[in-house]
């Protein structure tokens, strides 16, 4: 292949410069455009006035510009319940495709939570046009939350198998059917490791997560929830658990101070959100203590790494951890989720 020459190679970089700066103007456009008729006012003869939310096409919260979308749904989906200026909230899946579990879970506890903070407002819904997205919402109880009629269950095997469970207390029968009927599938460490880290999960949610107030602007303390998500499809085992509370990173100077402070040490003022995940899961795994206590993420963490194809992620804030493949990386976000989300995936048929 022949080399270009310096001219060339400047024009073609210029070229690529400017079809990026060309795709972000119309990302830019586009969710300009979805803002402005975020909020916009209905009126209809057979109905009072309405506020129309249109939900974003992929709910997920691990691709930047998916997170980005979603999160800013659910600012203007709280903005509405705070501000109460209509009884009355559509939101609007037509354009949802695809509902990704991680990000799908986020909004399900968004919705029983803002739910909780106001009876008064009346929430429903349309339908994706997407059947499958359809199926979801009908499964995991979000057209049951928004009193919209779904005719038939649901049948798409990517759907089937979702199970969602909420709590406030550490209630192992919340999740234990949806591993007990594969532990024959799964080797004894690794089961244990899951309830263990799951018990342990939900306790620190118990006792850390909601020790100060969430920073939304609601002003609204409620119940100290947790959501489990669970899914058994093409031979692996998926667990999602999430809290709406104040974030690992922000749990980390009261939970830990002296591991708190390296990182203080190390950073700076502010060190990253995905930082202070790994230095607190580093910490969970490298625990010592009385036997009969868990290790939390370390459990589960642990459990993941022997596994061939096992992936375990920890959301916070604006942090990010993977394991994937025995590989951890670390990540930080420009948006925060407002909270935390745990999940990992582990395949069955391994003894």
């Amino acid at each position: 292949m022949k080399r270009l020459g310096k001219k060339q190679r400047e024009r073609f970089l210029r070229r690529q410069r400017a079809i990026r700066r060309s795709d972000t103007r119309q990302r830019r456009r586009l969710e300009r455009k979805r803002r402005a008729i975020a909020l916009q006012i209905c009126k209809s003869p057979f109905t009072r006035n309405q506020v129309r939310l249109v939900a974003p096409a992929v709910f997920d919260i691990e691709n930047d510009t998916n997170r980005r979308d979603l999160i800013r749904f659910l600012e203007d989906l709280r903005m509405h319940f705070k501000s109460k200026q209509a009884s009355l909230l559509l939101i609007d899946f037509r354009h949802t495709l695809r509902f990704v579990a991680s990000g799908t879970l986020l909004f399900y506890a968004e919705l029983c939570r803002l739910l909780d903070y106001s009876r008064n407002v009346v929430v429903r819904c349309t339908e994706p046009q997407n059947q499958r997205a359809s199926q979801v919402l009908q499964q995991i109880g979000v057209y049951a939350l928004c009193h919209h009629p779904f005719h038939g269950r649901p049948t798409h095997r990517d759907v089937v198998h979702w199970r969602v469970a909420r709590g406030h207390i550490v209630d192992a029968s919340k999740y234990a059917q949806a591993i007990e009927v594969h532990e024959g599938k799964l080797a004894e460490p690794l089961v244990n490791g899951i309830y263990r880290g799951l018990a342990e999960a939900m306790t620190n949610v118990c006792h850390h997560a909601y020790i100060e107030q969430r920073d939304d602007g609601l002003g609204f303390d409620g119940t100290h929830d947790w959501w489990v998500f669970s899914q058994a499809k093409d031979g692996h085992l998926y667990v999602a658990l999430c809290d709406l509370g104040i974030g690992i990173p922000r749990t980390l100077p009261g939970k830990n101070p002296g591991l708190f402070k390296g990182l203080l040490q190390r950073f700076g003022v502010d060190p990253p959100d995905g930082n202070c995940i790994a230095a607190a899961i580093e910490d969970s795994r490298s625990r010592t203590g009385k036997p009969e206590r868990g290790k939390g993420l370390g459990d589960i963490i642990e459990a993941v790494a022997g596994t061939s194809n096992g992936i375990a992620v920890v959301f916070s804030n604006q942090g990010c951890y993977t394991l994937r493949n025995g590989i951890e990386a670390v990540g930080t976000y420009r948006d925060s989720i407002r909270g935390t989300l745990i999940s990992w995936s582990v395949p069955l048929g391994e003894n």
